[in-house]
């Protein structure tokens, strides 16, 4: 493993990181496996969200913020991730030093990786992904913000704040953070797209896949914000909708939306101008009820009206 990778130097670790690699050894991974492993993921999830954040600290949550991001992590973590089947940890000899090395996946073919050396103080090194990323993220981080820009002026929509968070199940989701929806962008989404922005050249379609993420949760926050579900179903419907009413409607029209708004918001981008959106077909997931399908495709509909190719 450490002659395999090509690993970047990053500096020396703080205390908390080194207070969990004293729990690192045969007996307590053996007894205490997956409390360990969550332990050493959140940390070093943490490492690479500093890392990642701090090329643009408008993006870093903190305070009450950040305690909502590690909460909705650690929560993700135990419900829907296999710690013991995601996360690695690999303890070994290098010369006169001890090293480790912590594997994290989000998917068979995303992962990162993070190794430890320590002799008489403890430094830490990343792979060639989170060093790209790293590297690169003000890419990302100018695009997402000039897409919610022009979704701000094209929907008529404040826009709301836009967080990194570390949760490895998920490319981004909003969420509520002292009473306010905010956008919630994972480190994930950078480190997927490492190759793209690192393109000198972007195109409209490698443009539309960066800021894709982030459009799917801005269309989100606008069903939320004007209450277009619930005000549109109880009008076709004549009755309040149900949680699952709610969320069916909403993964239609986001998902329906998500490529033509990303596009339109890439032409934008790239032009200064966008084609005109007039019509689409609903992205169907799964099987649905007739008043889901006609609820969605009314406020499709009339969003996609406010894409008739102006930019502002």
């Amino acid at each position: 493993m450490l002659t395999n990778l090509s690993w970047n130097y990053v500096g020396r670790l703080h205390n908390d990181f080194l207070n969990n690699l004293k729990s690192i050894n045969a007996l307590t991974l053996l007894l205490n496996r997956q409390r360990i492993k969550l332990r050493m993921a959140l940390s070093t999830l943490g490492l690479i969200l500093n890392l990642i954040g701090s090329v643009n600290p408008n993006f870093m949550p903190n305070g009450d913020e950040y305690a909502v991001i590690i909460k909705d992590t650690i929560e993700s973590l135990m419900k829907d991730y296999d710690v013991n089947k995601y996360v690695t940890i690999e303890s070994m000899r290098r010369g006169n030093d001890r090293a480790y090395v912590i594997t994290i996946r989000a998917s068979s073919s995303l992962i990162v990786r993070l190794m430890i050396v320590c002799g008489n103080e403890c430094e830490y090194y990343i792979d060639d992904r989170v060093n790209r990323a790293r590297i690169n993220a003000n890419v990302y981080f100018q695009l997402v913000m000039k897409a919610l820009m022009i979704m701000n002026r094209v929907f008529n929509i404040d826009t709301p704040k836009t967080l990194l968070t570390h949760n490895p199940t998920i490319y981004g989701k909003v969420l509520t953070i002292n009473r306010n929806e905010v956008i919630a962008l994972s480190i994930w989404d950078i480190l997927r797209l490492t190759d793209v922005i690192s393109k000198e050249d972007l195109t409209v379609s490698d443009i539309s896949n960066i800021v894709d993420t982030a459009v799917h949760e801005f269309l989100h926050y606008i069903l939320d914000r004007k209450y277009l579900v619930t005000s549109t179903f109880m009008r076709m419907a004549k009755r309040i909708p149900s949680v699952i009413d709610d969320g069916v409607i909403h993964e239609l029209i986001a998902w329906t939306l998500t490529p033509h708004v990303s596009k339109y918001v890439a032409e934008c981008i790239k032009y200064g101008s966008a084609d005109t959106v007039s019509n689409t077909e609903l992205a169907i997931q799964y099987p649905i009820k007739r008043r889901h399908a006609l609820t969605a495709r009314k406020i499709i509909n009339e969003l996609l009206t406010r894409l008739n190719g102006e930019c502002s």
